[in-house]
Order: structure tokens, then sequence, then C-alpha cells
């Protein structure tokens, strides 16, 4: 027992010796909870590091570990010569217990009607042509840097296989091997941690979106978004017939003190580690506003963790999974952006009751992905590539980002403005007053040059007019040459500065 001096009681801290986890790991995991649960409010202060590491018997670097992790995600704040407290984001009105009533699900999955066919058809996304040497498509990765030969190597390991486990229909909730990698894969990266068996794969983010309509919603149901907000999930919303509301963005993320008028929400959705497409990093206060929306008014929240692992600056914040304690959260991922789009592979982490139900939901919007592709993602995650790859692409995309804004800077200055971004594979760049992006982009694009305007991602508040430009897939020393292509485009347009 943890007697404290000078600081908070920590007589519940029990460390495991003999066990597989790592002691500052332990440290940190049941200090986190004791926040999360409300034992050790916001404005808390802990003992010393001298004082734990003595009453604890561990090394001072594992206790510095394990606070280092707990200050980065916000739990944890340091005053100088006065110690450290729990962050004042903890207070009593973030403690909740898990309600026992939960919403009930979808009775019926609903038809479209020509009525939403024809929404579904104003909503249609923009191509592009693939052959085109350069592209700025927000959404594509750098195919150059993926590990190919390691891929096809995976591959072929189990493409001998003649097992019908293997060359069968598959597992309906996804090849187990891989929901338990992904399983691993999301403890180590994203400091959620979900059993296996609450993790089912689908063919990307896409059909997690439409099967979880499917689950939790009826037509005519009221939900919410960001607003602008992802393009993907207001179709899987539009499909089933819902009304979608628009949540207005600030500097801390998805405003919930805009929403006085809106009607009863059945869920939200939301991007908080790099919001799509705005780019904002949800604060820690509004991600916990959230959940206690959530909880308090019986509602879903999906989270899309879109272009998490993609972070160059700024420390990562807990998932709203990891911090649900009511169970009301549906993380989704997917990893078409830290791969290769056409993989499809994609999860969903999903409350342990809600698993099976979703399961059934995806069997209407098609199978899982190809049991050989499962089998070689697993071992790409399980033998450490995808982390390997992962820090390789973050190193080469910031340097892409730095050649694509100062090319920007160079050629088209002042009709496009472009800052840095701390995460994604996209800057904003903002067009002159009066410019209409959307038409815009579709002049470009008949030009091959190809961007998406942030008016398509409008639901109903207005937004300056402005061009999502990706770096990704067009390597530093080309992208003079990119840029100036665009830049006789838009002249050919009839745009000069």
């Amino acid at each position: 027992m943890v007697k404290g001096s000078g600081g908070k009681l920590l007589g519940d801290l029990r460390l495991d010796r003999a066990g597989d986890s790592p002691l500052h790991r332990q440290i940190y995991t049941q200090i986190r909870t004791m926040i999360l649960s409300g034992q050790l409010p916001g404005g808390t202060r802990l003992p010393s590091t001298r004082t734990l590491c003595t009453e604890l018997n561990v090394s001072r670097i594992t206790l510095v570990n394990a606070f280092q992790a707990l200050a980065s995600e916000g739990f944890l704040r340091s005053r100088a010569g006065d110690g450290t407290y729990v962050g004042d984001e903890w207070h009593n009105d973030f403690s909740f217990s898990p309600v026992s009533r939960r919403p009930e699900l979808s009775v019926r999955a609903g038809l479209s009607t020509s009525i939403r066919g024809s929404e579904l058809h104003k909503q249609a996304l923009t191509s592009w042509n693939p052959e085109d040497s350069e592209t700025f498509v927000a959404s594509q990765v750098g195919t150059d840097l993926f590990p190919a030969r390691t891929w096809k190597t995976l591959v072929a390991r189990h493409s001998e296989r003649r097992s019908i486990d293997m060359l069968g229909y598959g597992e309906p909730l996804g090849y187990l091997p891989l929901r338990e990698a992904v399983a691993e894969y999301l403890r180590d990266s994203r400091g959620i941690t979900p059993a296996a068996e609450q993790i089912v794969i689908t063919t990307g983010a896409q059909q997690a979106f439409n099967a979880l309509m499917l689950l939790m919603t009826d037509p005519g149901d009221h939900v919410w978004m960001e607003d602008p907000g992802h393009i993907a999930a207001a179709k899987a919303m539009l499909a089933n017939g819902c009304t979608v509301h628009g949540v207005p963005i600030d500097e801390q993320g998805a405003n919930l003190a805009a929403t006085e008028d809106f009607p009863a929400g059945r869920l939200m959705f939301l991007t908080p580690a790099r919001q799509h497409p705005l780019g904002v990093r949800m604060s820690l206060a509004r991600r916990m506003e959230w959940i206690s929306w959530a909880n308090e008014r019986n509602s879903w929240i999906i989270e899309d963790d879109s272009d998490s692992e993609l972070r160059y600056r700024g420390a990562h914040l807990p998932p709203l999974f990891g911090l649900d304690r009511g169970a009301h959260v549906v993380h989704v991922g997917s990893f078409s952006k830290v791969m290769f789009p056409s993989i499809r592979v994609g999860y969903a982490v999903l409350p342990e009751d809600l698993v099976q139900p979703f399961g059934a939901a995806i069997s209407v919007t098609g199978r899982s992905p190809s049991t050989l592709i499962q089998a070689a993602a697993a071992d790409f995650l399980r033998e450490g590539h995808l982390n390997s790859h992962i820090r390789r692409t973050r190193k080469i995309y910031e340097t892409r980002q730095a050649a694509l804004l100062e090319e920007l800077h160079r050629q088209v200055d002042p009709f496009i403005h472009a800052s840095p971004v701390d995460a994604g594979m996209h800057l904003i760049a903002k067009l002159p007053p009066g410019i209409d992006d959307q038409l815009l982009a579709a002049q470009l694009a008949d030009r091959g040059v190809y961007t998406y305007a942030l008016g398509d991602y409008v639901l109903q508040q207005p937004a300056p007019p402005a061009l999502l430009i990706g770096f990704a897939a067009t390597e530093a020393r080309h992208m003079p040459d990119a840029v100036g292509y665009m830049v006789r485009a838009l002249h050919h347009i009839g745009h000069r500065w």
C-alpha cells in the first residue's frame, strides 16, 4: 500500500511484477483509471516521484515514463517547484456512472426511396484519373512508400494454404488473428484496451458507417455530425433516411454549445483526432463534454479515428472510446491511409453487447474482406511492419508538406493561402472571397488537377471558399512541377494574381 507523502494517498495501486505488462504501463493504467472514475478529481496533488519510487519499490525512470505518458494525454500536469497534479479538466462534472438503460437498436433497416436516391446522387464524389503522375487528391496516399516486397511475401505465405478457413467465406466477424492483432495495435498506438472479441473487421470504414446506420437509426431519425464534415458519413446517414444536423466547428472541435436549438440527436458522428476536413484536434475538455452528452441523453457517438497515426506535431489525446465508461461510443478505423486504399480492410471497436448485432448488420452490407488479405494484414501488424511503415511515412509526408507549402507560397500566393497542418495528408488552401470553390475544383479537374472543394463538405454552416490540397502522393522533388501545372490550369481558367 502506498501511504503517500505530500500528496493524495494512492492505496489502490497494485503492481504485478511477474506479469507481462511493464511496470510503467501498470502505473499509467491504474492512475488513469482512478482519474476517469473520479477517484482522483481535477486539482488533486500526487505524491512526489521520490516518495512513490520508495514506496512502490520502482526505479525513477519507471515512474517518470508513466507520468510523462499521463501528462502527454492531459491527465496530469506539473507545477514548477510545486509537484504534480491531476489536470483541471477532470473535475466532478465529468464524473459519471455507467447507465443501465441503452438506446434501443433499430428494428428495421428501411429501403432507399427515390427521394433518398436522388439526394445520394447529388452527393456523388468526383473521380480522378489514376494515371496522372501528379495528384493533389486529399485522400491519396504515397503508394511509392509502401513495402511491396514485404507484402508480397506475406500474401504468398498464406496463399499456399488451401484450407477452408483461408479459401472459404471466412468468419462473419473477421479473421480472429487479425482481430487479435488490431487489439494489440490499438493498445500500443492509441492507449485503448479492447478485447479481440470487441473488434469486428470490415471492408473499410464506409461499411462500418453503413452498418451502424442500419443498426442504430430508423428512417426519419435526427442525427448530428460535424459541419463541415465527413462526406462518407453523411452519405450513410442520408442513405438510411436520417435527418442530418450539422454541428459547427471551433478551435476546440465540434461545438456542443451550438446545439441548444437542435432536436434530440440519435447519434453524433465525430472525428476528434483530426477533424475532417478542417484538421482541428478536439480538446480534452470538449471530448469529455461529448461523452457526458451521450450518457446523459442516452445517445450514441461514432468516433472515426481518421488520420490519428499521421500526426507530425503535438501529443496524441485519448480516443473517446477509451474515455467513455458508459459504453456509448463505437470506434471506427481503417488501414486505407496507413497502408493502401485498395486493401479494403477496416475495423469497428464496439461495446460487448453490440458486437453480434453489428455482425448481423454488416452481413447486409457485404461480407468481411478476403481472408487471405486479412491473414497477410495480421502478420503485417504482428511482425512490426506497420509501425515501421508509419514511422517512415510520417517523416516523408512532413517533408512533402513543407515542399508543397513552399511552392504554393512561391507560385500561387496571394491567390491561395495555406498554413502547415499538424496531422493528416492535406492542407486547407484558402481562396479569395467570392470564389466558388466547387466550380473551381471542377474546372481544375477538367484540366487534370484534382482537389476537393471545402464546399463539398458543408451541410448547413457557411464556410469560406477553400480547396483541400493533398501532399502525400507527390514526391517533394516533383512539387515545383506539380504546383506549376496547377498555376497554368488556373491561368487557363482565367485567374491571375
